[in-house]
């Protein structure tokens, strides 16, 4: 007879966040890693892609509610891409009864190591539907050559 297990729902959720969190740093590692300004100098942390297709390098971030020229700046410096920006609160009042809001407001940052040469004129950034999206092309180096391997030929 099989028994009742207790589980702590609260370990569990840290330990699939644990994991989310290790596949991403997998998937950026190629490229040097994302690096996350810490939240001292983040309000918000808007959720962020960072794949390849053929040799570019993509950045896809979720950023609906926001007015791209006015609230996205984004720089490339000494290998770094940063984009930072910032989500406006929209005031509203009403005279009865509560509003709700679950949307995070306030100011975010996300830096990214791409390849030293890249300059900002290169890059092709986009914003749509609430999606950023930025092209970095070329990223991904393809050159691969092989090692030769010495032996020493011991009795000859």
């Amino acid at each position: 007879m099989a028994g009742l297990v207790r589980r702590d729902t609260f370990a569990d959720l840290v330990a699939s966040l644990r994991r989310d969190l290790e596949m991403f740093r997998s998937a950026a590692e190629p490229f040097g890693g994302l690096e996350t300004i810490t939240a001292q100098k983040s309000d918000w942390l808007p959720a962020a892609d960072v794949l390849t297709k053929g040799d570019d390098l993509i950045l896809r971030m979720e950023l609906p509610g926001i007015d791209p020229e006015r609230d996205i700046e984004i720089t490339v410096e000494n290998g770094m891409l940063r984009i930072h920006g910032q989500r406006r609160e929209k005031k509203e009042e009403e005279d009865r009864g509560y509003i709700r809001r679950e949307t995070s407001y306030g100011s975010f940052e996300r830096v990214l190591r791409v390849p030293s040469d890249i300059k900002a004129e290169d890059l092709k950034a986009n914003y749509s539907n609430g999606i950023l999206e930025v092209v970095v092309p070329k990223a991904v180096k393809r050159s691969t050559q092989r090692v030769p391997v010495l032996t020493e030929n011991k009795g000859e």
